[in-house]
Protein backbone atom coordinates (compact mmCIF):
# COMPACT_ATOMS: atom_id res chain seq x y z
CA UNK A 1 0.00 0.00 0.00
CA UNK A 2 2.90 2.36 0.76
CA UNK A 3 4.47 1.73 -2.65
CA UNK A 4 1.13 2.39 -4.36
CA UNK A 5 0.75 5.60 -2.39
CA UNK A 6 4.18 6.80 -3.43
CA UNK A 7 3.40 5.95 -7.06
CA UNK A 8 0.11 7.78 -6.84
CA UNK A 9 1.78 10.83 -5.36
CA UNK A 10 4.43 10.72 -8.08
CA UNK A 11 1.81 10.44 -10.84
CA UNK A 12 -0.23 13.28 -9.37
CA UNK A 13 2.86 15.48 -9.15
CA UNK A 14 3.80 14.79 -12.76
CA UNK A 15 0.22 15.40 -13.90
CA UNK A 16 0.11 18.67 -11.96
CA UNK A 17 3.41 19.68 -13.53
CA UNK A 18 2.02 19.01 -17.00
CA UNK A 19 -1.07 21.07 -16.21
CA UNK A 20 1.08 23.96 -15.01
CA UNK A 21 3.26 23.83 -18.10
CA UNK A 22 0.18 23.66 -20.33
CA UNK A 23 -1.38 26.63 -18.55
CA UNK A 24 1.84 28.64 -18.78
CA UNK A 25 2.04 27.84 -22.49
CA UNK A 26 -1.51 29.07 -23.06
CA UNK A 27 -0.77 32.27 -21.15
CA UNK A 28 2.37 32.91 -23.20
CA UNK A 29 0.50 32.34 -26.47
CA UNK A 30 -2.37 34.59 -25.33
CA UNK A 31 0.06 37.25 -24.14
CA UNK A 32 2.03 37.11 -27.39
CA UNK A 33 -1.18 37.40 -29.39
CA UNK A 34 -2.26 40.44 -27.40
CA UNK A 35 1.15 42.00 -27.77
CA UNK A 36 1.10 41.42 -31.54
CA UNK A 37 -2.31 43.04 -31.83
CA UNK A 38 -1.31 45.95 -29.63
CA UNK A 39 1.84 46.59 -31.65
CA UNK A 40 0.51 45.84 -35.11
CA UNK A 41 2.34 47.94 -37.68
CA UNK A 42 0.21 50.74 -39.11
CA UNK A 43 0.27 50.22 -42.87
CA UNK A 44 -0.35 53.08 -45.30
CA UNK A 45 -0.27 52.87 -49.11
CA UNK A 46 -0.66 55.50 -51.80
CA UNK A 47 -1.73 55.29 -55.43
CA UNK A 48 -0.38 58.07 -57.62
CA UNK A 49 -1.49 59.10 -61.12
CA UNK A 50 2.06 60.03 -62.14
CA UNK A 51 5.72 60.00 -61.26
CA UNK A 52 7.04 61.21 -57.91
CA UNK A 53 9.69 63.07 -59.92
CA UNK A 54 7.12 65.52 -61.36
CA UNK A 55 8.11 68.20 -58.82
CA UNK A 56 4.43 68.79 -58.19
CA UNK A 57 1.22 66.93 -57.29
CA UNK A 58 2.78 63.47 -57.07
CA UNK A 59 6.04 64.62 -55.50
CA UNK A 60 4.24 66.45 -52.70
CA UNK A 61 2.07 63.39 -51.98
CA UNK A 62 5.14 61.17 -51.73
CA UNK A 63 6.72 63.68 -49.35
CA UNK A 64 3.53 63.43 -47.28
CA UNK A 65 3.73 59.63 -47.32
CA UNK A 66 7.33 59.75 -46.10
CA UNK A 67 6.27 62.08 -43.28
CA UNK A 68 3.61 59.54 -42.29
CA UNK A 69 6.36 56.93 -42.09
CA UNK A 70 8.56 59.25 -40.04
CA UNK A 71 6.01 60.75 -37.67
CA UNK A 72 3.64 57.80 -37.20
CA UNK A 73 6.08 54.90 -37.60
CA UNK A 74 4.01 53.51 -40.43
CA UNK A 75 4.93 50.86 -42.96
CA UNK A 76 4.43 52.55 -46.33
CA UNK A 77 4.22 51.69 -49.99
CA UNK A 78 3.28 53.54 -53.18
CA UNK A 79 2.41 52.64 -56.76
CA UNK A 80 2.01 54.61 -59.97
CA UNK A 81 -1.37 53.82 -61.53
CA UNK A 82 -2.61 55.73 -64.56
CA UNK A 83 -5.75 53.89 -65.71
CA UNK A 84 -8.99 53.08 -63.83
CA UNK A 85 -8.32 49.36 -64.28
CA UNK A 86 -4.84 49.61 -62.78
CA UNK A 87 -6.13 51.81 -59.97
CA UNK A 88 -8.85 49.34 -59.04
CA UNK A 89 -6.43 46.38 -59.14
CA UNK A 90 -3.87 48.15 -56.97
CA UNK A 91 -6.48 49.28 -54.45
CA UNK A 92 -7.55 45.63 -54.17
CA UNK A 93 -3.96 44.39 -53.88
CA UNK A 94 -3.11 46.72 -51.01
CA UNK A 95 -6.36 45.89 -49.20
CA UNK A 96 -5.61 42.16 -49.52
CA UNK A 97 -2.17 42.83 -48.03
CA UNK A 98 -3.79 44.26 -44.91
CA UNK A 99 -3.12 47.96 -45.39
CA UNK A 100 -5.13 50.04 -42.95
CA UNK A 101 -5.50 53.03 -45.26
CA UNK A 102 -4.90 53.58 -48.95
CA UNK A 103 -4.69 57.01 -50.58
CA UNK A 104 -5.88 57.50 -54.13
CA UNK A 105 -4.17 60.78 -54.91
CA UNK A 106 -6.55 62.50 -57.29
CA UNK A 107 -10.14 63.22 -58.23
CA UNK A 108 -10.07 60.29 -60.68
CA UNK A 109 -9.62 57.67 -57.94
CA UNK A 110 -13.20 57.93 -56.68
CA UNK A 111 -14.81 55.31 -58.94
CA UNK A 112 -12.01 52.71 -58.52
CA UNK A 113 -12.28 53.16 -54.74
CA UNK A 114 -16.07 52.68 -54.87
CA UNK A 115 -15.58 49.44 -56.82
CA UNK A 116 -13.22 47.95 -54.23
CA UNK A 117 -14.17 49.39 -50.84
CA UNK A 118 -17.30 47.26 -50.16
CA UNK A 119 -15.15 44.09 -50.26
CA UNK A 120 -12.71 45.41 -47.63
CA UNK A 121 -14.64 47.14 -44.82
CA UNK A 122 -11.56 47.17 -42.55
CA UNK A 123 -9.53 49.29 -45.00
CA UNK A 124 -10.08 53.04 -45.23
CA UNK A 125 -9.81 54.51 -48.72
CA UNK A 126 -8.96 58.20 -48.96
CA UNK A 127 -9.22 60.11 -52.24
CA UNK A 128 -7.52 63.45 -52.74
CA UNK A 129 -10.31 65.72 -54.04
CA UNK A 130 -13.90 64.85 -54.78
CA UNK A 131 -17.07 64.29 -52.77
CA UNK A 132 -17.56 60.50 -52.70
CA UNK A 133 -18.39 59.22 -49.20
CA UNK A 134 -19.26 55.66 -48.11
CA UNK A 135 -18.69 53.74 -44.87
CA UNK A 136 -14.96 53.40 -45.62
CA UNK A 137 -14.32 56.03 -48.31
CA UNK A 138 -13.73 59.70 -47.63
CA UNK A 139 -12.23 62.51 -49.67
CA UNK A 140 -9.54 64.75 -48.28
CA UNK A 141 -9.71 68.05 -50.08
CA UNK A 142 -6.50 70.05 -50.06
CA UNK A 143 -7.98 73.46 -50.78
CA UNK A 144 -5.18 75.62 -52.13
CA UNK A 145 -7.71 78.19 -53.36
CA UNK A 146 -7.02 80.64 -50.56
CA UNK A 147 -3.29 80.63 -51.32
CA UNK A 148 -4.04 80.73 -55.06
CA UNK A 149 -6.21 83.82 -54.49
CA UNK A 150 -3.17 85.53 -52.95
CA UNK A 151 -1.04 84.51 -55.95
CA UNK A 152 -3.66 86.12 -58.16
CA UNK A 153 -3.34 89.33 -56.17
CA UNK A 154 0.43 89.32 -56.72
CA UNK A 155 -0.03 88.84 -60.47
CA UNK A 156 -2.83 91.39 -60.70
CA UNK A 157 -0.78 94.07 -58.96
CA UNK A 158 2.54 93.37 -60.70
CA UNK A 159 1.44 92.70 -64.30
CA UNK A 160 2.57 95.16 -66.97
CA UNK A 161 0.18 93.86 -69.63
CA UNK A 162 -2.99 93.06 -67.65
CA UNK A 163 -2.76 89.58 -69.23
CA UNK A 164 -2.35 86.56 -66.98
CA UNK A 165 -2.38 82.86 -67.77
CA UNK A 166 -3.36 79.63 -66.05
CA UNK A 167 -2.56 76.14 -67.37
CA UNK A 168 -4.26 72.94 -66.24
CA UNK A 169 -3.29 69.36 -66.88
CA UNK A 170 -6.90 68.32 -67.36
CA UNK A 171 -10.21 70.14 -67.19
CA UNK A 172 -11.41 68.86 -63.79
CA UNK A 173 -13.23 70.60 -60.92
CA UNK A 174 -10.32 70.60 -58.45
CA UNK A 175 -8.04 72.36 -60.95
CA UNK A 176 -10.72 74.75 -62.14
CA UNK A 177 -11.54 75.73 -58.55
CA UNK A 178 -7.92 76.76 -58.05
CA UNK A 179 -7.99 78.84 -61.22
CA UNK A 180 -11.28 80.43 -60.17
CA UNK A 181 -9.64 81.58 -56.94
CA UNK A 182 -6.54 82.86 -58.77
CA UNK A 183 -8.72 84.88 -61.15
CA UNK A 184 -10.76 86.22 -58.25
CA UNK A 185 -7.62 87.40 -56.48
CA UNK A 186 -6.28 89.08 -59.62
CA UNK A 187 -9.52 90.90 -60.39
CA UNK A 188 -9.93 92.01 -56.76
CA UNK A 189 -6.91 94.29 -57.20
CA UNK A 190 -7.01 94.78 -60.95
CA UNK A 191 -10.46 94.72 -62.61
CA UNK A 192 -8.80 95.12 -66.02
CA UNK A 193 -6.89 91.84 -65.70
CA UNK A 194 -7.64 89.22 -68.36
CA UNK A 195 -6.97 85.57 -67.56
CA UNK A 196 -6.25 83.02 -70.29
CA UNK A 197 -7.23 79.43 -69.37
CA UNK A 198 -5.59 76.54 -71.26
CA UNK A 199 -5.36 72.76 -70.69
CA UNK A 200 -2.66 70.32 -71.76
CA UNK A 201 -5.09 67.40 -71.84
CA UNK A 202 -2.88 65.23 -69.62
CA UNK A 203 -0.39 65.51 -66.78
CA UNK A 204 2.81 64.37 -68.50
CA UNK A 205 3.31 66.18 -71.81
CA UNK A 206 6.02 68.74 -71.02
CA UNK A 207 6.36 69.66 -74.70
CA UNK A 208 2.68 70.49 -75.01
CA UNK A 209 2.83 72.50 -71.80
CA UNK A 210 5.76 74.49 -73.18
CA UNK A 211 3.96 75.08 -76.46
CA UNK A 212 0.81 76.37 -74.73
CA UNK A 213 2.79 78.63 -72.41
CA UNK A 214 4.81 80.10 -75.28
CA UNK A 215 1.55 80.87 -77.07
CA UNK A 216 0.24 82.64 -73.96
CA UNK A 217 3.45 84.65 -73.64
CA UNK A 218 3.27 85.64 -77.30
CA UNK A 219 -0.22 86.97 -76.60
CA UNK A 220 1.20 89.23 -73.88
CA UNK A 221 0.77 87.09 -70.75
CA UNK A 222 3.45 87.98 -68.20
CA UNK A 223 2.39 85.78 -65.25
CA UNK A 224 1.57 82.06 -65.62
CA UNK A 225 0.06 79.79 -62.96
CA UNK A 226 0.45 76.14 -64.06
CA UNK A 227 -1.40 73.37 -62.22
CA UNK A 228 -0.47 70.50 -64.48
CA UNK A 229 1.99 68.20 -62.65
CA UNK A 230 4.91 67.23 -64.92
CA UNK A 231 3.33 68.95 -67.93
CA UNK A 232 3.58 72.21 -66.02
CA UNK A 233 7.38 72.01 -66.24
CA UNK A 234 6.91 73.12 -69.85
CA UNK A 235 5.48 76.43 -68.63
CA UNK A 236 8.62 77.09 -66.61
CA UNK A 237 10.80 76.32 -69.63
CA UNK A 238 8.74 78.73 -71.74
CA UNK A 239 9.05 81.48 -69.12
CA UNK A 240 12.82 80.97 -68.92
CA UNK A 241 13.07 81.35 -72.71
CA UNK A 242 11.02 84.56 -72.52
CA UNK A 243 13.25 85.98 -69.79
CA UNK A 244 16.35 85.28 -71.88
CA UNK A 245 14.68 87.29 -74.64
CA UNK A 246 14.34 90.22 -72.26
CA UNK A 247 10.67 89.81 -71.35
CA UNK A 248 9.46 90.10 -67.77
CA UNK A 249 7.61 86.80 -67.35
CA UNK A 250 7.10 85.16 -63.97
CA UNK A 251 5.46 81.92 -62.89
CA UNK A 252 3.91 80.42 -59.77
CA UNK A 253 4.10 77.00 -58.15
CA UNK A 254 0.98 74.95 -57.45
CA UNK A 255 0.67 72.41 -54.62
CA UNK A 256 4.40 72.20 -53.91
CA UNK A 257 7.07 74.89 -53.49
CA UNK A 258 8.80 75.04 -56.87
CA UNK A 259 11.24 77.84 -56.13
CA UNK A 260 14.11 75.43 -56.79
CA UNK A 261 12.63 74.22 -60.09
CA UNK A 262 12.87 77.44 -62.08
CA UNK A 263 14.29 80.94 -61.59
CA UNK A 264 10.97 82.27 -62.92
CA UNK A 265 8.93 81.04 -59.91
CA UNK A 266 8.12 84.02 -57.73
CA UNK A 267 5.67 82.47 -55.22
CA UNK A 268 3.79 79.23 -54.51
CA UNK A 269 0.48 77.87 -53.21
CA UNK A 270 1.71 74.94 -51.12
CA UNK A 271 0.22 71.80 -49.58
CA UNK A 272 2.49 70.88 -46.69
CA UNK A 273 3.39 67.22 -45.91
CA UNK A 274 1.74 67.61 -42.50
CA UNK A 275 -1.65 67.73 -44.21
CA UNK A 276 -1.20 64.04 -45.10
CA UNK A 277 -0.01 63.19 -41.59
CA UNK A 278 -3.13 64.77 -40.09
CA UNK A 279 -5.57 62.49 -41.94
CA UNK A 280 -3.39 59.39 -41.36
CA UNK A 281 -3.27 60.15 -37.63
CA UNK A 282 -7.05 60.35 -37.48
CA UNK A 283 -7.29 56.86 -38.95
CA UNK A 284 -4.49 55.40 -36.84
CA UNK A 285 -6.16 56.65 -33.67
CA UNK A 286 -9.49 55.10 -34.66
CA UNK A 287 -11.23 58.45 -35.00
CA UNK A 288 -12.20 58.09 -38.67
CA UNK A 289 -15.71 59.11 -39.67
CA UNK A 290 -17.07 59.02 -43.24
CA UNK A 291 -17.04 62.69 -44.20
CA UNK A 292 -15.17 65.25 -46.27
CA UNK A 293 -11.90 66.21 -44.61
CA UNK A 294 -10.86 69.69 -45.68
CA UNK A 295 -7.47 71.31 -45.27
CA UNK A 296 -6.90 74.96 -46.12
CA UNK A 297 -5.00 77.96 -44.79
CA UNK A 298 -7.13 77.88 -41.65
CA UNK A 299 -6.00 74.33 -40.81
CA UNK A 300 -2.75 74.86 -38.92
CA UNK A 301 -1.00 76.14 -42.05
CA UNK A 302 -1.57 72.79 -43.81
CA UNK A 303 -1.91 75.01 -46.87
CA UNK A 304 0.24 78.10 -47.16
CA UNK A 305 1.83 80.66 -49.47
CA UNK A 306 5.59 80.80 -49.88
CA UNK A 307 7.77 83.26 -51.75
CA UNK A 308 10.84 82.25 -53.72
CA UNK A 309 13.81 83.27 -51.54
CA UNK A 310 15.65 84.51 -54.64
CA UNK A 311 12.75 86.57 -56.00
CA UNK A 312 10.85 87.85 -52.98
CA UNK A 313 12.67 91.18 -53.30
CA UNK A 314 11.09 91.53 -56.76
CA UNK A 315 7.67 91.71 -55.11
CA UNK A 316 7.06 95.36 -54.08
CA UNK A 317 6.46 95.97 -50.38
CA UNK A 318 3.01 97.38 -51.18
CA UNK A 319 2.09 94.10 -52.87
CA UNK A 320 3.40 92.02 -49.98
CA UNK A 321 1.43 94.14 -47.53
CA UNK A 322 -1.76 93.79 -49.56
CA UNK A 323 -1.25 90.01 -49.61
CA UNK A 324 -0.67 89.88 -45.85
CA UNK A 325 -3.75 91.99 -45.21
CA UNK A 326 -5.86 89.70 -47.41
CA UNK A 327 -4.41 86.63 -45.72
CA UNK A 328 -5.32 88.02 -42.30
CA UNK A 329 -8.89 88.57 -43.49
CA UNK A 330 -9.04 85.00 -44.83
CA UNK A 331 -7.83 83.58 -41.53
CA UNK A 332 -10.31 85.75 -39.65
CA UNK A 333 -13.15 84.50 -41.84
CA UNK A 334 -13.76 87.97 -43.23
CA UNK A 335 -12.74 87.18 -46.81
CA UNK A 336 -14.40 84.34 -48.71
CA UNK A 337 -12.39 83.15 -51.69
CA UNK A 338 -14.29 82.11 -54.85
CA UNK A 339 -14.11 78.34 -55.35
CA UNK A 340 -16.14 75.29 -56.35
CA UNK A 341 -18.15 73.69 -53.54
CA UNK A 342 -17.23 70.01 -53.09
CA UNK A 343 -19.34 69.57 -49.96
CA UNK A 344 -22.19 67.69 -51.64
CA UNK A 345 -22.17 64.11 -50.42
CA UNK A 346 -22.10 61.31 -52.95
CA UNK A 347 -23.04 57.76 -51.98
CA UNK A 348 -23.15 54.41 -53.73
Amino acid sequence: MIKISYKLQNDVAIYALYLCLFAIGLMLIWSADLEAKGHEKFKVAMLLPGSISDAGWNALAYEGLKEIEKQLGAEISHAETRTPTDQEEQFRSYALDGYHMVFGHGYEFQDPAKAVAPDFPETIFITSSGGTITDNISPVNFRVEQAAYLLGMIAGMMTNTNKLGVMGGQNIPSVNSTFMAFEGGAKSVNPDAEISWVYVGNWEDIGKGKELALAQINEGVDFIFPNADAAGLGAYEAAEIAQKEGKMVYTFGANRDKSDISPTVIANAVITPNAFVKIAKIIKEGKFKPQIYTFNMLTDEAITLTYSPALKNKVPEAVQKAVEDAKAKILAGELKVPQIDFSEKEEE
